[in-house]
């Protein structure tokens, strides 16, 4: 099908030779998962271990490498390169720019681990802390800043660059990563070797946001079932699947700016709402305190937290969680590339990068020292054992457990139900969004993949993430994490590559900084 008028010349026909190879390796793959649950498990941890305890390391070191290059690109003169036309102005205010960007970037995970990572940090403590001592209490918070923060969102600015500079500036009429790197693979990107880029994509991309289903589901399970008085139960999981495919079904019709924009603008309000009145009604001073304390002592210990790697003793704190975040954001950066580089035309390159690391880390920071600080709070005056919860019933009752103490508890977990399946919905929709661009024949600026395409995508999502779902627990999506971010360090590197080469190929630095007449 081509299109005229704003998307004149865009031809939004699936490219079968991406779409088939990709949905027969899923497909595969997720019907290996439930119907082979135990010999698929077995093999996908010994994919975990090859990565995580091989080359996890190494992983570590791009993302410093990472956040040096956001860095750079955000304070040099390649901040001045313009996206689109000189005089035009961004497609979308900045509100709602980070907020579709936050939602697409976190997904309802950082509720989740905004609890109960720092459960797991006090009863398995990093630097060699006794559980539940004070040493752990400080290094909790600490990690927890350190992964949500520097870990995770210069893996998506930096990404989305030279994304953005093929698609606005060079006008090449596809949103893909494998686009992106025709300057470093040339004509190759036209044939196997650029299909085999998007299929890899694809593959990783879904992999990765079945990690964040695998998650969120069974959380809002257990909070709906505490909240009705009843059992959590597979049977409950899959009637919140159903809804959350309801709503992303929904804002797949709306589109771009209808679905997912405005379930973006909704969700960080009532994310907002949530975080204010955890504030106000729980220990406001101890949470401001705590995390004023631990951001400061993630500060001093920046570069010995991220580069530790216990290599001295059997302990797994690095390559479960430092590593695991590392892979896992690096899974996400091509994907949040893609999606900022839609989102983005009109916009500077210091300003994708200075706005998406500062909304980032601010809305993960804000969420998380006051969720996480309530938790450490009530764990330690006695309020709730979430430790032993944890250990006895896993992360999703420990959760429950945490937020039911609050004042109006039952409302919280209500409003979590919501706000959680929201962000679930967003995080499905942007996904098949991204991958239905990625699977698109041609697209130009203005146009968009058919609704049909984006709901193809959003299906097989759904059945991956029952995949994850019916392997239960917290292992099997780690293992789903760090396998599609091992997958997208080759593109990633690839498309770094090229946005050197193409701005020095074009003179973008001369012509961005050269005064008009």
């Amino acid at each position: 099908m081509v299109t005229k008028g704003n998307g004149e010349g865009a031809d939004l026909r699936p490219d079968n030779k991406i779409l088939v190879p990709a949905t027969l390796v899923l497909i595969g793959i997720i019907a290996c998962s439930i119907l082979f649950t135990e010999a698929s498990e077995k093999v996908l941890k010994s994919v975990y271990s090859v990565f995580t305890h091989t080359t996890g390391t190494w992983y570590l070191w791009v993302t410093v490498g990472m956040m040096i290059l956001s860095g750079f690109f955000m304070f040099s003169s390649y901040g001045n390169i313009k996206f689109g036309e000189e005089n035009e102005k961004p497609e979308f205010n900045n509100y709602s720019w980070i907020a579709m960007m936050f939602c697409s970037g976190v997904a309802g995970a950082v509720m989740f681990w905004s609890i109960v990572e720092p459960l797991f940090n006090l009863a398995y403590p990093p630097k060699f802390a006794e559980p539940l001592s004070r040493q752990s209490f400080e290094w909790a918070m600490s990690y927890v800043l350190l992964h949500w923060g520097p870990v995770t969102w210069p893996w998506y600015v930096v990404t989305a660059l030279p994304i953005c500079y093929m698609f606005y500036k060079r006008k090449k009429p596809v949103l893909r990563i494998s686009s992106a790197a025709e300057p470093v693979l040339g004509e190759r990107v036209n044939g196997g070797i650029g299909k085999g880029i998007e299929v890899f994509f694809i593959i990783g991309l879904m992999f990765s946001n079945a990690a964040v289903m695998g998650v969120s589901v069974p959380i809002v399970n257990h909070a709906l079932a505490s909240v009705m008085g009843i059992e959590p139960s597979f049977t409950l999981e899959m009637i919140i699947l159903g809804i959350s495919a309801v709503i992303f079904t929904v804002s797949v019709s709306l589109g771009l700016k209808k679905g997912i924009k405005i379930l973006s603008d909704t969700n960080v309000i009532i994310a907002l709402c949530m975080v204010f009145f955890c504030l106000v009604a729980g220990p406001t001073v101890f949470i401001v305190d705590n995390f004023t304390s631990s951001f400061g002592h993630m500060m001093n210990n920046f570069f010995g937290m991220i580069f530790w790697t216990d290599p001295y003793t059997k302990g797994t704190f690095p390559q479960d969680w430092t590593i695991f975040y590392a892979l896992w954001m690096a899974s996400y950066g091509p994907f949040m590339g893609l999606f900022i580089a839609r989102i983005s035309r009109g916009r500077t390159v210091r300003q994708v990068v200075g706005l998406g690391l500062a909304g980032g880390i601010a809305g993960s920071y804000l969420i998380h020292a006051v969720f996480g600080g309530y938790t450490l709070y009530a764990q330690l005056n006695g309020i709730v054992d979430a430790v032993a919860v944890l250990k006895a019933s896993g992360g999703p009752a420990a959760l429950v457990a945490t937020l039911g103490t609050l004042p109006l508890g039952q409302f919280v977990l209500v409003g979590y139900c919501v706000f959680s399946t929201i962000f679930l919905a967003t995080s499905v929709d942007s996904c098949a969004y991204v991958i239905s661009c990625a699977a698109t024949t041609r697209l130009v600026p203005g146009s968009e993949p058919t609704r049909g395409h984006r709901f193809y995508w959003a299906v097989i999502q759904a059945g991956l993430a029952l995949a994850a779902i019916t392997m239960g627990g917290l292992g099997p999506v780690r293992i789903f994490a760090n396998f599609s971010g091992a997958l997208m360090l080759v593109p990633i590197a690839f498309v770094v590559m090229a946005w050197f080469k193409m701005t020095r190929e074009d003179n973008a630095l001369l012509m961005c900084c050269t005064p008009k007449k």
